[in-house]
């Protein structure tokens, strides 16, 4: 019962297509994980560890905030002594010719306050009309510039005697790295508040206290370790923290919320981003801890680990043997079947294989083969045609009348003319011939191909002098295009021949090329004897021109071109014929317009 039970499933496992068995068996293997997995996180990933986290980075945040809080304390409680003093009143409210002489009291005397307390760079205080006092350890650069804009100042008198802390002064103060040196120094803190008369309220100018931006690192080095970062921002989300602040702190997103906390869940971690405006400072400081799994992961949770682990492992090494059975094995044996291709031989492939993918690619490469077989016929059909075309037009030019007729025009020339004019006749006949019979090339540049037929009607002067005139009126930018050679001479024989030579009085064939909506246009137009709609029409229809002419010149420029739409003729019976050639032309390569060359 249980072998015949085990061989039916194989049979109904083996007909399943391929991406059913692959489907089933992880299906299967992921059931298995997904259990071990949903035990493991029933008892480890709690929400304990996170909870824990934000309420520990909340007192954290808090904390740091009261530090910084501290400093500024002591900094605001400097400034109180330094609005509070004596000289420092007296030279804010004398008068500029008595300036001079407090200045150098207040210098002392903000001196003398500043000695009392660390971490300090440099002290300003700037009277009503701009002049200042200032006193402190290396140099400060001061910007009025920066300084006397309103924007700059509109903060500072909103405080009304508060204060206002700012980077770099908010660009109006500058440490310099030495005496001698032109470039900033360490980022600075300005502490900087209006400084009113105690008695009327009336304001008598500004101090400002410039202190080191690592004061504000020094509030939490102890709590910045590997997976916890912090750093300040102004109330403009500006940064005020120069050491490392990693990248999830730098585009933090900071409202008007006191407090608020975000966590990021990662595949193996967690990220919590928090931040707290400080009371009564408008700064904010933000916070970045990563908690990941291993912190929280205990021994026998790692065990369960490496159990789940082997059981994947496991279950993988199964997969690979299936994959091997049923898909590698397969594939390999119908590639060696595929090899013949590589030598030429276009061989069907004759394998016994399931009736999955892998037996519909056989079916299907086998399809293929004889649709390759059928287009390379299709192939060698086209070519040989093109070269049919090619070789009736070298035999139309190479034909003894065409020759007879120019060398029994030049030995009457001989007879009649100069020996220079006969000396110009044979050069352009040879001119033509090497141009028309040179190296075999099958595309030739339009430049190059207008020289043909201009030797050409040249050579034909010689006999129809009195019959036409030519002219010529071609796009520069394309002369260098190429194009399939000796397209445009049988054209042009056509008009002589059939047009202007048939009207009996004097006419003209013009060549004009040009480029429009991406398609070149070479278009020959003749004066002579013009067609009707019924010689339109019959013109690519009719068995009379075989040898040579329009129908074998327009078939070689389909099959060059995979093109049906590559002419157009306009005529007028009595009046003119105008033969509108359209090339395809490739945008951005006018070197080089590429043909289907078969």
């Amino acid at each position: 019962m249980v072998p015949k039970i085990s061989l039916s499933f194989k049979q109904w496992f083996s007909s399943l297509k391929l991406k059913q068995k692959i489907r089933y068996l992880f299906l299967f293997i992921l059931s298995i994980y997904l259990v071990f997995y949903l035990v493991m996180y029933c008892f480890l990933f709690s929400g304990y560890m996170t909870d824990y986290a934000l309420k520990n980075n909340r007192n954290s945040l808090m904390a740091i905030g009261s530090n910084l809080t501290a400093e500024l304390d002591n900094i605001s409680d400097m400034s109180k002594l330094i609005m509070a003093n004596n000289e420092v009143t007296h030279y804010l409210k004398s008068s500029s010719s008595l300036g001079l002489r407090y200045s150098q009291n207040t210098v002392t005397a903000i001196f003398d306050i500043m000695s009392a307390y660390d971490n300090i760079y440099s002290i300003f205080v700037f009277k009503s009309d701009g002049t200042y006092v200032h006193t402190g350890r290396g140099i400060t650069l001061v910007d009025k510039e920066i300084m006397d804009g309103p924007e700059w100042r509109k903060e500072i008198y909103e405080k009304a005697g508060g204060y206002v802390i700012r980077l770099n002064g908010g660009g109006a103060f500058t440490m310099k790295r030495g005496p001698f040196s032109m470039e900033p120094g360490e980022p600075i803190l300005s502490f900087i508040r209006q400084i009113n008369d105690l008695n009327t309220q009336e304001t008598l100018g500004m101090l400002v206290i410039n202190i080191p931006v690592s004061i504000l690192e020094g509030t939490y080095k102890d709590a910045d370790k590997t997976e916890r970062k912090f750093c300040y921002y102004d109330i403009n989300n500006n940064i005020l923290s120069q050491g490392e602040v990693p990248d999830k702190l730098k585009n933090m997103n900071v409202s008007d919320s006191p407090f608020d906390q975000k966590v990021i869940k990662n595949l193996f971690s967690e990220e919590i981003l928090s931040y707290y405006h400080i009371p009564d400072i408008s700064m904010v400081i933000a916070g970045y801890e990563r908690i990941g799994y291993e912190q929280i992961i205990s021994k026998e949770t790692a065990w369960m680990l490496i159990f789940i682990l082997v059981i994947t492992g496991f279950a993988l090494v199964l997969i690979s043997a299936f994959i091997s059975v049923y898909i590698t094995t397969p594939i390999q044996r119908l590639v060696q079947s595929m090899g013949s291709v590589k030598s030429g031989m276009f061989k069907r492939v004759s394998l016994s294989l399931p009736d999955d993918e892998i037996g519909h690619l056989k079916d299907s490469y086998n399809d293929m083969l004889l649709e390759i077989n059928h287009l390379i016929n299709e192939l060698i059909d086209k070519e040989k045609s093109i070269q049919k075309a090619e070789l009736e037009v070298l035999q139309e030019q190479i034909k003894p009348h065409f020759l007879y007729n120019t060398l029994d025009t030049i030995g009457y020339l001989a007879l009649e003319n100069s020996a220079e004019n006969v000396y110009d006749a044979l050069e352009t006949l040879g001119d033509f011939y090497r141009k028309f019979l040179s190296r075999g090339d099958r595309e030739i540049s339009i430049e190059k191909e207008i020289e043909i037929v201009k030797d050409y009607l040249k050579l034909q002067k010689l006999r129809y002098e009195d019959v036409f005139e030519d002219a010529y009126e071609v796009q520069e930018d394309l002369l260098e295009v190429k194009i399939p050679k000796l397209i445009l001479q049988p054209l042009v024989e056509n008009s002589l021949y059939h047009g202007v030579r048939l009207k009996g009085e004097k006419g003209i064939i013009k060549i004009s090329v040009y480029l429009k909506d991406d398609i070149i246009h070479i278009v020959v137009y003749d004066n002579g004897v013009g067609m009707s709609k019924k010689q339109i029409e019959d013109i690519m229809t009719s068995d009379n021109n075989k040898s040579f002419g329009f129908k074998g010149t327009i078939e070689r420029i389909r099959y060059y071109y995979n093109c049906e739409d590559v002419y157009e003729i306009r005529s007028i019976e009595k009046e003119y014929t105008e033969v509108d050639i359209k090339i395809p032309f490739a945008r951005g390569e006018k070197k080089d317009v590429q043909g289907n060359d078969y």
